[in-house]
């Protein structure tokens, strides 16, 4: 590593919660705000140390509105003298925040910066905006394919992903995120959020007493004689995450151990119809930009929309099942919009280090047709 070599010394997200669950009353920058500060103390930082804060929200109006970064600087203890801007690539929001401000280190333009998202998906609704795409949007394509469970029907009918295949990978998800639940491998990522007369500490949509036998018996929701279900999609969720990245220098002058050095990253474009194909090119467009086989990768984490991408997705880049999204994903965590780009980091980050997994990829899907995917490396 080199002194602008950018590098991750905090990791956290919110426990996320179900659409009208756990924050139905909790705004999103006030699901922001303590990780914020959590990551400042845990580090002893202020914000005169602070060069930027870079967040993500896929959702930006009505209250996630007005440049919300900026006002979660005003809220947070990094306050007026930290400058902020809100991110959108959509899922990829929150990557989109942590490949800008590595670049930014790398470039040597900051020191230190934070940098994720959050999402609010139960008090700014989806799919309440859609009456203002362009119209010529609609000549070129129907609208109504480019609904993401639509996608992921495409995807499953045009490369063969079966309703079975799809139930059976949700029925994992939700075990191994129960697992990893129980044995406390997300207690170092989880920072509690405090409600009206509560404290979250968990995720809230994890079904322990799921089975093949009730997912089998789900009602299809986009296509009546389709696959994709409530039980083999992603949740509609609300949550935070984010890190605190800062050059190797800046890292061994304030004495703040290294969690993880952030690598090369890509962003593609793919066919809208099939947005949930998108980290397929990511991924092997990073791969041959640094020249890696795919094997080489120890860890792999992806945003895991819906069973049918991530299947399509895990079969063609050869992922074995035991490196995998081995915490289970999105289908039983949730998928805070803003905050799914970071939340795949903060869970991959630590259990590297459970593992000594040496290179660690995070990689999602991305509404409209986009995939993004960065590399972690344990410190050397």
């Amino acid at each position: 590593m080199t002194d602008s070599t950018p590098v991750i010394v905090q990791a956290v997200r919110t426990p996320q919660g179900k659409e009208d669950g756990v924050y139905a009353d909790v705004r999103s920058e006030d699901l922001s705000v303590p990780l914020i500060d959590e990551m400042l103390a845990a580090t002893g930082l202020d914000g005169d140390d602070v060069d930027d804060l870079l967040w993500g929200c896929a959702q930006q109006r009505d209250e996630q509105g007005n440049n919300v970064a900026r006002v979660i600087a005003l809220l947070s203890e990094l306050g007026e003298s930290v400058p902020a801007t809100t991110i959108n690539r959509w899922c990829a929001s929150s990557a989109e925040a942590i490949m800008r401000g590595a670049d930014a280190i790398a470039a040597g333009q900051r020191d230190c910066v934070v940098a994720g998202g959050m999402e609010s998906m139960s008090r700014v609704k989806m799919g309440e905006n859609t009456h203002n795409v362009h119209p010529r949007l609609a000549q070129l394509y129907n609208i109504g394919e480019l609904q993401m469970g639509m996608t992921a029907e495409a995807v499953a009918e045009k490369y063969d992903v079966s309703r079975q295949a799809q139930d059976e990978y949700a029925l994992r998800s939700h075990e191994r995120a129960a697992e990893a639940t129980d044995s406390g491998r997300f207690d170092d990522e989880i920072v509690p959020i405090e409600t009206d007369g509560d404290t979250v500490e968990e995720d809230e949509g994890i079904r322990r007493d799921t089975n093949l036998e009730t997912l089998a018996g789900l009602p299809t929701v986009f296509k009546s004689d389709g696959t994709v279900t409530p039980g083999n999609a992603s949740q509609v969720s609300d949550g935070a995450a984010g890190v605190l990245m800062t050059s190797k220098s800046f890292a061994d002058e304030h004495d703040l151990p290294v969690l993880a050095k952030v690598g090369a990253h890509e962003v593609v474009g793919v066919d809208p119809t099939e947005m949930g194909i998108g980290p397929v090119p990511a991924v092997r467009q990073l791969a041959e930009r640094t020249g890696r086989d795919l094997d080489e990768y120890d860890l792999v984490e992806l945003n895991e929309a819906f069973a049918s991408q991530t299947l399509y997705c895990q079969r063609e880049l050869g992922f074995d099942d035991e490196i995998f999204n081995v915490n289970g994903g999105a289908i039983a965590i949730g998928h805070p919009l803003g905050a799914s780009g970071a939340r795949l980091p903060v869970t991959l980050i630590h259990e590297m280090h459970r593992r000594d997994a040496e290179l660690g990829l995070a990689t999602e899907c991305v509404g409209f047709g986009q995939g993004a995917a960065i590399e972690f490396h344990l410190p050397e």
